[in-house]
């Protein structure tokens, strides 16, 4: 069951992107964010005060483009990128020269597997085995080679996904750098996400007192849990609908 939250003015937040405010495609780039689930971010957010952030492995201009007219502080990448609340722009890791050659490995390697996606990010890049679960075993094997002479790249496993990525900050790092800072500084942190990269900043809501709420059926140290993305969206519509009645009296 998710909590009841009277007055969402006292929180700030955090919310990851696929699977928790889109739903998850076959393909990264068929990913879209509904109408109705912008207009709510929107109500959430002046609802929150303006506290309210994407947490997200994707690209910062990625994210924008799927919430456009929407522009919110925003983590990238992992944790790589952060745009904080006056739009500055933060990087948290040691850049690996040889990327895109890394990537150009992985790209060669994958040529013959027909429905394995190579996602190129900043900073990183993505190896997709939705289409071709039965794939697993070889794109982790394709991710850890990769890595293996590039000590400043790591593994990151997901749903169906490997990234490799430069080594920096995670996502509960920056749930820590924007709980530091307007307006987000002195509330309580609501972090809602649907996948093993969002465990650490469960880990960091939780030692603040927080709401951690995890989407799906799989083990995790949150402290809620959601079904699905719909009922996540359901219960957020209500805490928005709930504030807006408040400054209505």
């Amino acid at each position: 069951m998710l909590p009841k939250v009277d007055d969402i003015g006292r929180f700030a937040l955090f919310l990851d992107l696929d699977g928790t405010v889109a739903e998850i495609a076959e393909r990264p780039e068929a990913v879209r964010v509904e109408e109705s689930t912008i207009a709510l971010l929107g109500a959430l957010r002046r609802a929150a005060g303006d506290a309210l952030a994407v947490v997200s492995g994707r690209d910062i201009a990625v994210i924008d483009a799927l919430l456009s007219p929407l522009r919110l502080p925003v983590a990238g990448v992992h944790g790589l990128q952060r745009r904080d609340a006056a739009g500055r722009l933060h990087w948290s890791g040691d850049a690996c020269a040889d990327l895109e050659r890394v990537i150009r490995a992985i790209e060669a390697d994958v040529v013959g597997d027909a429905g394995v996606i190579v996602e190129r990010k900043t900073g990183a890049v993505a190896l997709h085995y939705r289409l071709r679960p039965e794939l697993e075993a070889r794109c982790r094997a394709i991710a850890e080679r990769a890595v293996r002479d590039h000590p400043e790249l790591e593994v990151l496993p997901g749903k169906k996904v490997f990234e490799i990525r430069a080594q920096g900050g995670d996502k509960g790092d920056v749930i820590e750098a924007f709980l530091k800072e307007e307006p987000f500084r002195g509330r309580v942190p609501i972090f809602a996400g649907d996948d093993v990269t969002d465990e650490v900043g469960f880990g960091v809501v939780n030692a603040r007192g927080g709401v951690s709420i995890k989407v799906g059926r799989s083990a995790t140290l949150a402290h809620y849990r959601a079904a699905d993305l719909h009922e996540l969206h359901r219960w957020l519509a209500e805490l928005a609908r709930v504030a807006e009645a408040e400054r209505a009296r």
